[in-house]
């Protein structure tokens, strides 16, 4: 239920077949009209093997489309419904197909999925298997041109966001999170569904309370959910700033995952921001040895640049280049967002 799209690979030792698979509810939030409309389509061309539903999700102000419109033509088919929402942020459109779908299973295609019948096969599966209540893989940036495939290395590397398991997708097994494919239905109406107070992290935070509830979290690593990363460092800038600022209101909300890892971009803003701060005054004061303090912004940029040197293996000069940049841009990006993001206050902190 994220921005990520996902390939998957067919069948899987162990899962059902015929009518033993399980009843699953296929949420399309139409945030889009076109990606919705592709997204219904490829559902319908390559239906799910089991008794299944296509809940098309869409704002109140489209609760009588046009005639020819995509949603009056998706909503003929009787495997479509229609379901409306007050609000057109994706939250509210999947929490109200979520309450109005019938069958045990729940899962939202992500625009650029591919074929997510057969991503859904594989977790249904897995979820007759083990038991949990949430399935999902792992996520993978990808980029199309140089500057792309840059930015998409260092957000897969440990120097971005990379790799922790539900990332790197490193053996499957019970996690705190990861990219979701399925949910039971039971789970996500036991928990209240999606917060719409943490856009960027709502996934995340639904499975942190479903967790909390004593539901089981379970990664597939073949389960792959390919992302098309950000094209500029502009715009991975704009996105690792929401990134740290929903990362406050989680560990303000939920204390208890806070760790160092979370801790790290935001102690380094600080860290360099102090240094340049004292650098220049004690250049305006003429305190020569407080121009010291620029050798930190420094020796993290040459560390950065060593790294990324060995990291981006592969890439050429400018490409690693780019590869650090676009480090920097993460770091620094997430740690502002953690100090300056908006603070509106989730509804789970007075749950």
């Amino acid at each position: 239920m994220s921005s990520y799209g996902g390939d998957a690979q067919p069948g899987r030792a162990g899962a059902p077949d015929g009518a033993n698979w399980p009843a699953v509810s296929v949420i399309v939030a139409a945030t889009d009209r076109e990606q919705a409309r592709q997204a219904v389509a490829d559902l319908l061309a390559h239906p799910y093997p089991g008794e299944f539903e296509i809940l098309l999700a869409a704002p109140a102000s489209t609760a009588h489309p046009a005639k020819g419109e995509p949603l009056a033509e998706l909503s003929s088919d009787p495997r479509v419904s229609v379901v409306h929402a007050k609000s057109n942020s994706r939250a509210a459109l999947v929490n109200a197909a979520a309450f109005a779908a019938r069958h045990p299973i729940l899962s939202q295609v992500r625009p650029g999925a591919g074929n997510w019948s057969e991503l859904l096969k594989q977790a249904a599966a897995a979820m007759e298997v083990t038991g949990a209540e949430v399935v999902g893989g792992a996520a993978v940036a990808f980029g199309l041109g140089s500057a792309e495939q840059a930015i998409s290395r260092a957000l897969n590397s440990r120097l971005g966001v990379g790799p922790r398991r539900s990332r790197a997708g490193v053996g499957k097994g019970p996690v705190d999170s990861v990219r979701m494919v399925a949910i039971r239905r039971e789970a996500f109406e036991r928990v209240g569904g999606l917060d719409e107070a943490f856009a960027g992290a709502q996934d995340w935070e639904l499975q942190h309370r479903v967790r909390r509830a004593g539901g089981m979290v379970w990664l597939d690593p073949s389960l792959a959910l390919r992302g098309r990363t950000p094209g500029s460092t502009a715009e991975l800038a704009r996105a690792m700033f929401r990134v740290g600022a929903w990362r406050r209101k989680i560990m303000a909300v939920h204390p208890a995952t806070s760790n160092l890892r979370y801790a790290v971009p935001p102690a380094l803003v600080m860290t360099l921001a102090v240094a340049l701060a004292g650098a220049v005054a004690g250049g305006l004061a003429l305190a020569g040895w407080l121009w010291w303090l620029a050798a930190v912004p420094a020796a993290y940029a040459l560390a950065m640049a060593a790294a990324a040197a060995v990291a981006g293996h592969g890439l050429r000069l400018g490409g690693r280049v780019r590869m650090w940049w676009a480090v920097m841009v993460i770091h620094l990006s997430w740690g502002a967002g953690f100090w300056l993001g908006g603070r509106r206050r989730p509804r789970a902190a007075t749950a």
